[in-house]
């Protein structure tokens, strides 16, 4: 349906003339619903605030852009106009759906209205009882908003599968531009906006250039009918339900995440040359902690500082093929810390093909390019703290340490207190998902302050 010219960056799509749709949309009947209970398909117009979602509904309605049912003043200037969700019923090719005008969505300068105006629209959807038909993602030609964060939002709020049911309509172009149906120098974030919804748009006119009766008007209706029409299957409550599920769980992995470390059974190597899962290790073992010309490193493990069996957890798998040709892994937390081109940090800065890590080969240590890192969910965590502050985790040279910032010497340093108790009386391992008083009160501080210097830089901005 639409075609790219990536010479001269001109997007054109030809114009659907249908004189039986067009009648339709004179026909078009508008009857106000209730948000609380749908009787159709639903079409909901998402876009920032002013960007035309309004105009649009009241075009697809059959009236005039500021003629509409939807709220819509067009001497108020680019403020905020339409606050809460507005329905109206439509007819397309014999086919009934509910047109429901959102509140702007996705304003980046009002983070917590967003998250309000999110709440809204999940109830929505919740009340959709016969799914989404459509979704219509409207963008201001004349505003560089950043689509690029706009989709990453969509995406991860509604899914993957709203896409399939997403177009987007262009509003605020120029009298040519819409007559033409062709518009000029679209930003690569435009083109990724438009690739990722396979190309699916059309231009909402400006109200103040075209009357309702205009044939360009008409034309570019039936055109966003026709696109809407076409998606065989509805957007459904239980497949955004999958994707609230999915994420919530993928939150409180994170949540655990950030206080753990290693999968149960990442390999470690014992003084004794024995290779042990870190499940079995136990406080007083000594462990490879590295490698020093040639010659192994073994220190004692004086606190298992972590350790959960069921909580599901979110792990890099960072992935690496070693000198003599075998393929291998770890898998780690993202806030843990590891050994990168010479310097330990965090594991969720590793870059494929850039990175370099450390990877025990015999008894050296040799560096290795990342060559995939992915995401796992597996069950259970453990963190190992050894008096060297280091661990061949899975032959790899590892921190035991993570979370805050990745300064290796100076969280050593403050777990001197910790190591020195240790050599008194030995530290037992602690209920499972606890951590040790110690480190809980040090983990409190460090958040404190960090959350201190954060109300600093607002304050300053």
């Amino acid at each position: 349906m639409t075609q790219t010219d990536n010479n001269s960056q001109i997007i054109k799509t030809p114009l659907v003339v249908d004189n039986s749709a067009n009648e339709s949309i004179a026909d078009d009947s508008t009857i106000n619903i209730s948000v609380t209970g749908t009787r159709y398909p639903v079409i909901v117009l998402l876009g920032h605030t002013s960007s035309g979602k309004s105009t649009l509904g009241n075009w697809l309605l059959g009236n005039h852009g500021y003629g509409g049912p939807f709220e819509n003043d067009s001497s108020s200037g680019p403020g905020p106009v339409t606050t809460q969700c507005q329905p109206a019923s439509i007819k397309i090719n014999d086919r009934i759906f509910d047109l429901i005008d959102t509140p702007g969505v996705f304003d980046t300068d009002a983070d917590i209205r967003s998250e309000e105006t999110l709440e809204k629209i999940a109830d929505l959807i919740y009340h959709c009882s016969y799914g989404v038909q459509a979704i219509i993602f409207v963008v201001d030609i004349t505003q560089r908003q950043p689509f690029k964060n706009t989709m990453k939002i969509i995406q991860g709020f509604l899914g993957e599968a709203a896409l399939d049911h997403m177009i987007v309509a262009f509003t605020h172009t120029t009298k040519d531009q819409t007559e033409r149906d062709q518009i000029l120098n679209l930003t690569r974030e435009m083109k990724e906006l438009l690739s990722s919804v396979n190309n699916r748009w059309f231009i909402s006119p400006n109200p103040d250039i075209f009357r309702e009766d205009s044939d360009v008007v008409i034309k570019n209706m039936v055109k966003a009918k026709l696109m809407i029409d076409e998606f065989q299957s509805a957007y459904t409550t239980a497949t955004f339900n999958k994707v609230r599920d999915a994420e919530d769980k993928r939150a409180e992995a994170l949540r655990v995440a950030r206080y753990s470390c290693f999968k149960l059974d990442t390999k470690v190597l014992l003084e004794n040359k024995k290779v042990v899962p870190m499940s079995s290790v136990r406080v007083g073992d000594r462990v490879c902690c590295g490698a020093i010309n040639g010659k192994l490193k073994f220190s004692e493990v004086y606190l298992i500082a972590h350790y959960n069996s069921e909580s599901m957890t979110e792990f890099l798998k960072v992935e690496f093929t070693t000198p003599d040709g075998i393929k291998s892994s770890l898998l780690l937390t993202p806030e843990h810390h590891i050994f990168i081109n010479n310097n330990f940090d965090y594991a969720k800065n590793i870059c494929p093909y850039s990175s370099k890590i450390q990877v025990l080969i015999g008894t050296q240590l040799v560096q290795v390019q990342v060559e995939n890192v992915s995401t796992e969910y597996h069950k259970g965590y453990i963190a190992i703290f050894t008096r060297a502050g280091t661990i061949m985790a899975d032959n790899i040279l590892c921190s035991c340490y993570a979370m805050c910032p990745p300064y290796q010497n100076v969280i050593h340093s403050l777990l001197y207190p910790l190591q020195i108790f240790s050599v008194f009386k030995k530290l037992t391992n602690y209920e499972e998902g606890k951590i040790h008083p110690y480190l809980e009160f040090l983990k409190n501080r460090y958040e404190n302050i960090n959350g201190l210097f954060s109300k600093t830089r607002l304050l300053i901005k």
